[in-house]
This record gives structure tokens, sequence and C-alpha cells, in this order.
């Protein structure tokens, strides 16, 4: 019976500076805590409410593992700091309630939806300067951003990689740069 108690008194004793080690690792840590933004909408797009709609977003730092430029031409070096949004998509548009009509439709009415976005950060201080340097599935030429190609119905997420200076960002908004039934031209 003594050694069940002292067993559990150590494993006690154990845990509870297992989980001080823990906390105080976070605590020292140099990377802020990954920010999430919880008002799931609808994204504006040239003044009003789209049908493409926010499910989530989280974002944190990282690194440039290569070197490399961006669709404006300006070049991003190796180790570089990135802060990286990833947003959770889904598109509400339909056959019915078709995206907006840009020029000549790669496929038929059927509700798919080609998006573009990028993202302003803010800083306690203001807006903070940033250089989308993204790889999009498709481009504007010379417009940085995100694009995603969403069938009706369909959720998917997207990765913004926004090259920064500073690990001083406390907010983020998503902004549309394009939504519509056809790649833009």
């Amino acid at each position: 019976m003594r050694r069940l108690k002292l067993f559990a008194i150590t494993a006690v004793i154990v845990i509870l500076v297992s989980t001080l080690i823990v906390y105080l690792g976070n605590i020292g840590s140099s990377s802020p805590k990954e920010q999430q933004l919880v008002t799931q909408q609808y994204l504006s797009y040239e003044g009003k409410a789209s049908k493409i709609f926010l499910v989530a977003s989280k974002a944190g730092y990282a690194e440039v593992n290569e070197t490399y430029s961006t669709v404006d031409g300006q070049t991003v070096q190796k180790g570089s700091l990135l802060y990286v949004i990833t947003v959770t998509l889904r598109n509400d548009y339909s056959s019915d309630n078709p995206p907006p009509a840009k020029g000549l439709p790669i496929s038929p009415a059927d509700g798919t939806a080609y998006v573009y976005l990028t993202a302003q950060l803010q800083s306690k201080d203001g807006s903070i300067e940033a250089k989308d340097v993204t790889v999009p599935d498709f481009s504007i030429p010379a417009t940085p951003g995100a694009a995603l190609v969403l069938a009706t119905g369909q959720t998917a997420y997207l990765d913004i990689y926004l090259a920064v200076k500073q690990k001083n960002i406390s907010d983020y908004s998503i902004k549309v740069i394009f939504i519509g039934d056809s790649i833009p031209t």
C-alpha cells in the first residue's frame, strides 16, 4: 500500500513538472500564437456580398525555403519571414445563381467560381507592408494574389503567403481581387 501511494505521488509530481516545463517553454517562444479569424462571412466583391463563404481561417509565421520571384517581378530571398494565412472557402453559387459573368466562361454556367484574393495585415500601430508571394493556380497579370477554382457547393482551403519584415501582426483581413465565372483576362 505504501508503494502504491509513493508511486501515485511520484506520477503526479512528474505530470506537474512536465506541464510546467511545457508551459514555460511556450511563454519564452519568440513565435506568436496562431491567430484565428472567427467571423464566418460571405466575402465582399465589388461592394456587395458574394456567394463565396469564408468558413474559417488561421495564420502564423514561417520562412521562405527557397529564393523566387513574385508575379509582379519582386525577388524574395530564402530565409525571409512569411506570414501564412490558410482560409477555408465554400462556393454557394449555383447554376440558378451563378458568379459574376467576366468574359467567356470556360465551363457551362454551372456555378463554378474563379476566386482571386489576398490579405491586408495590421499591427497595433496600423497597416503592415507585406508582399503577397503566393504562387496562384491562375494569375491576373502583375497582380499578386492567391487563386482557387471552386465548383458549386465545393469547400476547399487556400494558403496566402505574405513576405513581412516584422512579427508584430495583430490582425488580418481577406481582400477579394476577383470573383467570376471564368479566368480573368
